[in-house]
């Protein structure tokens, strides 16, 4: 009995255990639940706070930026137009062919103009549109300054093109047409299509003559070709009273055979048969000579 008594009381003290872990439990969990109840509210309140706190802050800031937009709208406006800054002086350096009048029309500036509301980089492209105009410059110096440098391209043939006489360039680039009233003593070009060594060999030509090392100057050139063949003829019209020479060079070799020519040139003029010349050409390493025709008297 007693053995009995005893497993009894330790099953009931077991029992009585696990009933007080249990009600414990649910003691702290109805405590945890009423505590989240009670602290929703002012959660919801701060956040509510918090939402208002920032909408002020963002309403104050955009008002201060468009306050100091406006402010600086408003400066902008009164600076584009105060006197102060209105261009005085106007200064051009670099022209030759064009005229003061003709760069501050292409440049669309004046006396006058505010000089910061003036567009120095769409200064220059009205500028760089003309077609005399090689490079250019613009530069302002505050307050009421604007300086102006021309690179012009400089003429150093005539070319046609249809019915029209244009200038062109040391490498035969057009520049511009020419207008009647418009004087200068260029040879006329002609350059055959396809001549890629073309640029190359007019720059070349007309250094040499430059520099004088060449027996003819560009002046006394009339016309100037470069042929499909190769070739390059230089007519000059005021040999022998008017008759004209014509001097021909291979593209690919003239700087040598130009050498070679004007020992051949010093040769005639020494034993005076220069003046029978019609045609003085080279051919590979060897220059050739066609005399001219006796005239018929």
């Amino acid at each position: 009995m007693s053995t009995l008594t005893l497993g009894k009381q330790s099953r009931i003290t077991i029992g009585n255990r696990r009933k007080k872990k249990t009600s414990s439990f649910r003691t702290q969990k109805r405590s945890t639940l009423s505590n989240n109840t009670r602290k929703k509210p002012h959660r919801r309140l701060a956040g509510v706070g918090q939402f208002i706190f920032r909408s002020v802050m963002l309403m104050l800031t955009l008002s201060m930026v468009a306050v100091l937009g406006v402010g600086l709208l408003y400066g902008y406006r009164v600076l584009t137009t105060h006197p102060y800054f209105g261009l005085k002086e106007i200064s051009v350096t670099g022209i030759d062919r064009l005229t003061r009048g003709d760069i501050l029309k292409s440049a669309d500036v004046a006396l006058g103009l505010n000089c910061l509301d003036m567009n120095v980089g769409e200064v220059e492209q009205r500028l760089s549109a003309n077609p005399w105009i090689e490079t250019v410059t613009v530069r302002r110096e505050f307050p009421d300054k604007l300086r102006i440098g021309v690179v012009e391209k400089v003429p150093a043939f005539w070319m046609r093109q249809g019915d029209g006489l244009y200038f062109a360039d040391a490498s035969g680039r057009v520049i511009a047409p020419m207008h009647p009233g418009e004087a200068a003593s260029l040879p006329v070009l002609s350059v055959a299509e396809g001549l890629d060594e073309g640029p190359a060999v007019l720059r070349g030509i007309l250094r040499k003559m430059a520099e004088k090392k060449t027996p003819f100057t560009q002046g006394q050139a009339a016309w100037i070709k470069l042929t499909s063949a190769h070739e390059m003829e230089i007519f000059l019209d005021g040999h022998a009273d008017g008759n004209g020479l014509t001097v021909k060079l291979c593209t690919d070799q003239w700087e040598t055979q130009l050498e070679r020519l004007k020992v051949v040139w010093r040769d005639l003029l020494r034993r005076d048969e220069f003046k029978d010349a019609a045609i003085i050409a080279a051919s590979g390493e060897k220059i050739w000579i066609k005399k001219r025709e006796p005239s018929r008297g």
